[in-house]
């Protein structure tokens, strides 16, 4: 049977962002291929009713959609509603009990820390160089969306969280910003089918 990876993710800023960070991952991989036949990114659009939703599009447009394909579903989302929540807004082990129910193979999770605009920040520069502000502008790394906000509003601009902003992606450097995010990537990596043992990226794709 033939092999698929569906990534679910939040919103379009991540649709941008995880299609660019694939886009970098394809060049590591060896012989530029990735041991998958079918890879797809879904965009759920939040986590409101986030276990119906992710049932319905896995049903509707990816299984009903690719007969014969063993799909692995990759949960990608920030920690930091689950984080601080006591009522957390999503029960992980439901939406993957649904999701196997529905014929996923495996299910795994990518998490940003807190948020995705924490990753974003491990290339302040790209970001400055993006909004033309001082290079030597200071930049709490742990601020998250806030600090990305701030930015955007002293450069005139407006940052809404999971919405697309043109060229905000293409301006990161992705490959910087894996070296720094290994370890959340290393269960994506290995079902691309690429060697990693955990530590930093380097240009062959594999990790030392």
């Amino acid at each position: 049977m033939s092999r698929g990876i569906v990534i679910f993710i939040e919103g379009d800023t991540e649709v941008e962002f995880y299609t660019k960070l694939i886009d970098q991952l394809h060049t590591f991989a060896p012989g530029q291929r990735f041991k998958v036949d079918k890879l797809i990114i879904r965009n759920l659009k939040g986590i409101g009713n986030y276990k119906n939703r992710a049932k319905r599009i896995f049903e509707n447009e990816v299984i009903s959609r690719n007969p014969g394909v063993n799909f692995t579903v990759v949960l990608c989302y920030d920690t930091d509603v689950f984080d601080l929540s006591a009522k957390p807004p999503v029960v992980w082990s439901e939406v993957e009990q649904q999701l196997k129910a529905s014929g996923a193979n495996k299910i795994i999770h990518v998490k940003a820390k807190r948020t995705i605009e924490n990753w974003f920040l491990y290339d302040a520069k790209g970001i400055l160089r993006y909004l033309r502000l001082p290079e030597d502008s200071k930049i709490p790394i742990n601020g998250g969306a806030d600090v990305i906000k701030t930015l955007y509003k002293k450069a005139g601009k407006v940052y809404i969280k999971g919405s697309a902003t043109k060229g905000f992606v293409d301006a990161l450097d992705i490959k910087a910003i894996m070296i720094l995010i290994c370890h959340e990537l290393k269960k994506l990596c290995k079902e691309l089918g690429m060697k990693c043992s955990g530590n930093k990226c380097r240009g062959n794709g594999e990790q030392l």
